[in-house]
């Protein structure tokens, strides 16, 4: 494993680091809000043997450095992904890079894809949270929810005597009855830090709740068409019936966009702790039929 610090323009610390193999295609992982990467290990260890891998966290997650909480908005973390495949090029030498995210990390993969062409090989996203424009039939819904999440977020309990409290946060609430054997441990150990008085989140509840709060609408869904880039959407069919959530938006992508779509059964937007290896290998086999190897 190789780690690379970055000093992104805003003067924000980015640690990536590298796993894998480094002749292999290059691919780089980010997760969603609120989580860590390292808490989706299950799903990007497998990789490590066929690619070179890249993981890193969003700003204010993770391994990162603290930073103002207003400094997340959703120009700040295009930028922020801009200057991570800067970063790479620079450290590591120009090759293309395939992208595997979740959630709103997707998102801002999907936004700056669409505005400069060819800054990914391909990508595979889970679930990207794109608002619909005004008008369009899941608009409503998806901005309720998304202020929903804002709201309670910040109320959200973000100290803990130990981690198997906030294991068990996940473990008893029905949301989250599909996660893996163990998948709540592994991604309390990677979401909080310990401290004197015990352990506390890593990103606390006013920075998770500014990207829900800052996630408008940008015109991204009138942009697909200049994505230059294949694209897979994952959409787990355990949310496609609830109106306005990120699977019903993935559908939307892809029927709008002309891309690729898989259902995974059993799998919510928590698929990376639920179905990881089959996300895994799907990635593999999007890679290899786009190279023809891997």
């Amino acid at each position: 494993m190789t780690a690379c610090s970055l000093d992104l323009s805003d003067g924000v610390r980015f640690l990536v680091r590298r796993h894998g193999k480094p002749e292999a295609p290059r691919i780089l992982i980010g997760h969603g809000t609120g989580f860590a990467v390292d808490g989706f290990r299950r799903m990007w260890e497998p990789l490590c043997d066929t690619f070179d891998v890249f993981v890193y966290d969003l700003r204010h997650h993770g391994s990162n450095d603290p930073c103002p909480p207003e400094s997340i908005t959703a120009e700040r973390q295009n930028d922020d992904l801009r200057e991570i495949l800067s970063g790479l090029r620079e450290n590591f030498g120009e090759k293309p890079v395939f992208g595997l995210f979740h959630s709103i990390s997707g998102l801002a993969a999907l936004r700056v894809e669409s505005l400069a062409p060819r800054l990914f090989a391909g990508l595979v996203l889970m679930e990207p949270p794109v608002p619909p424009p005004a008008g369009h039939p899941l608009a409503e819904a998806f901005d309720q929810a998304r202020r929903m999440l804002a709201e309670r977020t910040v109320r959200r309990q973000a100290r803990f005597t130990s981690l198997a409290e906030l294991a068990g946060k996940y473990r008893d609430r029905p949301a989250f009855a599909l996660f893996e054997d163990g998948a709540a441990e592994m991604l309390a150990a990677a979401i909080a830090r310990e401290d004197a008085d015990g352990w506390t989140l890593r990103c606390p509840p006013e920075a998770e709740s500014r990207y829900y709060a800052t996630n408008h609408d940008d015109g991204l869904m009138d942009r697909l068409d200049r994505i230059a880039c294949p694209v897979l959407l994952l959409a787990g069919r355990g949310d496609l019936a609830h109106p306005g959530t990120p699977a019903q938006i993935a559908v939307q992508l892809a029927r709008l966009g002309g891309f690729d779509l898989l259902e995974l059964a059993n799998a919510t937007h928590m698929m990376p702790l639920e179905r990881p290896r089959t996300i895994a290998e799907a990635t593999r086999a999007f890679v290899r039929n786009i190279t023809g190897s891997v």
